[in-house]
């Protein structure tokens, strides 16, 4: 069985410019015949390839390349070249092209439009080799190469193929949920059921995405403008905004309302896609599940990670840090958990959140716990551990995550482990007593916390970004538990101004010592604006003496 039969995807699924692009204007894919409308979009490559040979097919898909995206990488025009096998393109014209680029990844980082512009490559014949060479792979083995298959016709059996089986089971008198389940993507799909291609590709990749795509990316694919693709996510939103405004989408709104009364100021992720039955149904219009379209139009809540918060998570997690650490005595868990219903936890999800506050993780142990309560507090600290804030060397970042400054020495580049500060050790989720192993981008790194909190060795991430004695590595860990390093090479000369805020990761012109002092007391937890006492005063409590002695 070919790779084509085995995964039922059809033409614009390895094309993404396809599905970007304006069908309505590529008269080429209405030309093939034995082939239905839209076959690009809805018609299995396998059965494309019973009517189109691999070689008709990737030289339709070279003038669609060039006559249409003659801007986009040949790598960006069918991403499956990245993992074919060069020696599967053996033609004469893709040695020549190769020889030009010199690599195989070069190759694919061309446009059409620069491969023609290389001398003695001609770029028809060497787009076409390299397109026929992929789906000469997903060609079916047994099929005839210019006759249709025949799909086999099962036996009919209208009561069972009518209607999903779902509709055909009677629902309680009185009781009318299928109704309100079909309902509302039906609403939906009547609304936005006449994108046009470009539109519907913003749709997909911006509007309605999990990670949505650069805007320059998507421009570069569509050989236009990125103002173009701007103006057409300007132009969706606001039909959105229309659409919700009109008495038809009454259902729809009470909707919203009802999920923002039952959620709070925050929801796990998976909660809130349960939340409705039609939430995970794919809307036929936008080819996305509907509860990625509700998340666009819920005012207010942002989607990180696991979590649905009303607002910015981080400040969230900050509050609910400042209000177990602002009790007179470490709270219990049931007391920690009826504390936060002020901050707008809903009681069903209060422990799961407690659970995710990166800090309180580690520090439940001794802060939530009634059978440590004698404890009390300790210059500032609760169960022995510090607020991240009120760590030395700990920043935070434009992104809202705290980052541990680590200067490196010589023995950090001979392999030594990184001690943590135990305040970076609690935000991270470590605990005392624990060992972890957490990915990075150059491998996996131990955490570890007995006599103190200790990462192992950075020596690959230090090799890997060509560190040097004195320069600067930022790290911190993400929502999914992967170490993020930043390298920010040693200073050379500038004034004490730039020095200080090139410790607190910021590398942009220092403009005046007043905006120094705001992005520096930002970096540091202060959020109110402060003069420059009370900075110097949060410095000396944090113990970061390096910026005192810069900017005191």
């Amino acid at each position: 069985m070919s790779d084509g039969e085995r995964m039922n995807f059809c033409l614009s699924d390895l094309v993404p410019p396809l599905r970007w692009s304006d069908a309505a204007r590529i008269t080429a894919l209405a030309d093939p015949p034995g082939l239905p409308d839209a076959w690009w979009r809805t018609l299995p490559l396998h059965r494309v390839l019973a009517v189109l040979d691999a070689e008709a097919l990737g030289d339709l898909l070279t003038g669609l390349a060039l006559d249409h995206w003659p801007a986009a990488a040949v790598g960006d025009v069918l991403p499956a070249l990245h993992v074919l096998d060069p020696d599967e393109a053996d033609d004469p014209q893709v040695a020549i092209a190769l020889d030009r680029a010199g690599s195989w990844h070069g190759l694919l980082a061309l446009s059409g439009r620069e491969l023609a512009d290389q001398p003695f490559v001609k770029a028809r014949p060497v787009l076409t080799a390299l397109f026929t060479a992929v789906f000469l792979r997903m060609s079916p083995e047994e099929a005839p190469v210019f006759e249709p298959v025949p799909e086999p016709v099962p036996e009919p059996v209208p009561e069972l193929i009518a209607e999903p089986v779902s509709e055909l089971i009677p629902e309680p008198v009185g009781d009318p949920p299928e109704e309100q389940v079909s309902e509302i993507p039906e609403l939906i799909d009547a609304a936005f059921g006449d994108l046009d291609d470009q539109t519907w590709m913003v749709a997909q990749n911006r509007v309605f995405a999990d990670e949505p795509s650069d805007p320059e990316q998507l421009a570069r694919l569509l050989a236009v403008h990125p103002a173009v693709i701007h103006d057409l996510e300007a132009a969706l939103r606001d039909r959105l905004s229309r659409w919700l405004a009109l008495p038809e989408a009454k259902p729809y709104n009470e909707h919203l309302t009802w999920l923002a009364d039952t959620f709070g100021t925050a929801v796990p992720k998976d909660r809130f896609v349960a939340a409705a039955p039609w939430h995970e149904r794919e809307l036929r219009s936008l080819e996305v599940p509907a509860w990625r379209f509700v998340l666009a139009t819920l005012p207010g809540y942002r989607l990180s990670g696991d979590w649905l918060v009303d607002g910015d998570i981080e400040d969230l997690r900050e509050r609910t840090r400042s209000l177990i650490a602002s009790a007179e005595r470490p709270p219990t868990v049931p007391r920690a958990l009826e504390m936060i219903g002020s901050l707008g936890v809903r009681p069903d999800v209060a422990r799961q959140w407690l659970d995710s506050v990166p800090q309180l993780r580690a520090q439940k142990a001794s802060e939530i716990d009634p059978d440590r309560q004698q404890g009390g507090q300790q210059g500032g600290q609760q169960g022995g551990l510090k607020d991240v804030a009120l760590t030395r060397r700990c920043f935070r970042q434009p992104d809202g995550r705290w980052w541990l400054r680590v200067d490196v020495t010589g023995d950090h580049l001979q392999g030594a482990e990184v001690p943590l500060p135990s305040g970076f050790a609690a935000y991270v989720g470590l605990a005392p007593g624990e060992d972890r192993t957490v990915r990075s981008a150059a491998g996996d790194v131990g955490l570890s916390w007995h006599a103190r909190p200790i990462l192992g060795s950075l020596l690959r991430i230090l090799d890997e970004v060509a560190a040097e004695e004195g320069s600067h590595i930022f790290l911190t860990l993400s929502e999914e538990g992967m170490l993020r390093v930043r390298h920010l090479p040693a200073a050379e000369g500038g004034d004490e101004t730039s020095r200080a805020l090139r410790l607190v990761g910021y590398t942009a012109p220092s403009g005046t010592p007043e905006q120094a002092a705001r992005v520096i007391a930002a970096r540091v937890g202060l959020t109110a604006p402060v003069g420059r006492p009370e900075l110097l005063a949060r410095l000396r409590e944090r113990g970061d003496r390096d910026l005192l002695s810069l900017l005191g």
